[in-house]
């Protein structure tokens, strides 16, 4: 047996191997656990962090729960009042608000002892209608549907508000039947009936300055108000730097701060600057009545501001002295008399809305349908002297069909052979004065023979004449 001396060179090799991967074995495990460690912590803290954002939470609720319970009818409805304010909201839009939600809070505080928010029921909110038709108003007669409608709109819009700041968690208006209305009677005003208010501006028995003067103011009030859409409240608001005499413009400040640049017709122009030129008091008489550096345009006998009150109770007296008995006679009837001449005119329907400053096409569609119907009734009295139809009916007609163009890019309608006269007088009217909008062509064809009868499938198809209104 040979005896065999180790090698020292493969000992001191496989020793040095050895210190080698001992410390990096080690080093591994050390960040292993280092990265336990760090995982560990974080996971705590996600932990920690969702059980705080979840007691956080609940406490927000809790908060909101006690804001709920504690929150009264008077306070909400004073915030509410103050966010419209803030949102620079009219004057009267304001005391609108104020009304119906002092009506329903003195209901709710009287009938039902509520006076927090979330006790508000459905039911509560129908009682208040019911009391409201059986009750009289503060001027002793009963309101109408209309009025009840509006204070209903009123008080739906702050209880969405109240859903928004999430005081209240369910509004009590989407479980309540909502009053319902016709379609309103619009009044307007006759030319002859215009024409006895002219003659009704003179104060009767009285001769002199100011008898004179009180006759041409109103008569430019008259002018001014059936000659343009202005209200009352921007009447009285009117100011000598807002008239332009040199283009026959007036500038009318509205609703939110909105300012709007009105032409004004031949008629309406002469009697205003006869007015401010001839029998609007000047300097020296304003600083006699204590009124120096008065800029309205329209001023009261007394040299102030005239108010609309003032000019109310003016229309009231004209109404008596003209003799008109059968009628309300108002600024705002002048404001619907614009609004069915601008119509019966055949302008756009569109920029009458522009004009009226509405923020949908509601009350103008009431001027559209009480226009037309007044032209078939028209029609119908002199069918049986063979006269035709008048083209107007043709005009009011067919921008009704324009207004389902709008959202579409065909609108079809089925209408008779009586009435397909009517249509092609109205298109044709649209486009000799250039109101038919560019790229559209109507297409007509005879629906007897499409159907002779109506089908299952087609029931509402008669014979007649089908309408096709192309947006190209």
């Amino acid at each position: 047996m040979v005896y065999q001396q180790p090698d020292e060179g493969s000992s001191s090799s496989t020793t040095h191997r050895k210190t080698r991967t001992r410390p990096r074995d080690v080093t591994e495990a050390r960040s292993r656990a280092q990265r336990t460690k760090l995982e560990t912590q974080a996971k705590a803290k996600q932990q920690q962090r969702a059980s705080d954002e979840e007691k956080e939470e609940m406490s927000q609720t809790a908060l909101q729960a006690r804001r709920r319970a504690a929150m009264t009818l008077a306070r909400a409805i004073d915030d509410y009042l103050q966010d419209h304010e803030g949102g620079n909201h009219s004057k009267k839009t304001l005391e609108w608000h104020q009304t119906a939600l002092g009506l329903l809070q003195m209901f709710l505080q009287e009938e039902r002892d509520i006076t927090l928010v979330g006790e508000v029921e459905a039911t509560d909110i129908s009682a208040w209608f019911a009391h409201m038709r059986k009750v009289d108003g503060k001027h002793g007669r009963p309101r109408s549907e209309r009025t009840i409608q509006t204070y209903a709109r009123s008080v739906r819009a702050f209880f969405h508000w109240l859903v928004r700041r999430e005081i209240i968690e369910r509004n009590p208006f989407d479980r309540v039947v909502f009053p319902k209305v016709g379609r309103p009677l619009i009044q307007t005003i006759e030319s002859e009936e215009f024409e006895q208010l002219l003659l009704a501006c003179a104060p009767p028995n009285e001769t002199g300055q100011m008898a004179d003067r009180a006759a041409v103011r109103n008569r430019a009030i008259l002018w001014l108000l059936y000659d343009t859409d202005i209200r009352v409240s921007a009447l009285c608001g009117l100011r000598l730097s807002d008239f332009d005499r040199r283009h026959g413009v007036i500038t009318v400040r509205w609703k939110g701060s909105k300012e709007r640049r009105i032409a004004l017709g031949s008629n309406c122009l002469r009697n205003i600057l006869y007015y401010l030129d001839r029998h609007r008091p000047g300097e020296e008489e304003l600083a006699e009545w204590g009124s120096a550096g008065e800029d309205h345009l329209f001023l009261a006998e007394t040299r102030t501001p005239l108010t609309k009150n003032g000019v109310e109770m003016l229309f009231s007296r004209l109404r008596k002295r003209a003799g008109i008995t059968d009628k309300r006679i108002s600024p705002h009837i002048l404001r619907h008399t614009f609004a069915v001449r601008y119509l019966v005119l055949g302008n756009d329907p569109f920029s009458l809305q522009e004009l009226l400053g509405h923020e949908d096409m509601t009350t103008v569609k009431n001027y559209m349908h009480m226009v037309l119907t007044q032209e078939r009734r028209c029609d119908k009295k002199w069918a049986h002297m063979g006269s035709i139809s008048s083209p107007i009916s043709g005009i009011l007609a067919c921008k009704i069909l324009l207004l389902r163009l709008r959202s579409r890019r065909v609108a079809c309608r089925t209408v008779s052979s009586d009435s397909y006269t009517m249509w092609l007088a109205g298109l044709s009217a649209l486009r000799s004065r250039g109101k038919l909008p560019c790229g559209c062509q109507m297409h007509s064809m005879l629906g007897a023979n499409i159907s002779s009868s109506p089908t299952k499938q087609n029931p509402s198809l008669r014979p007649g004449v089908l309408l096709l209104l192309f947006a190209l």
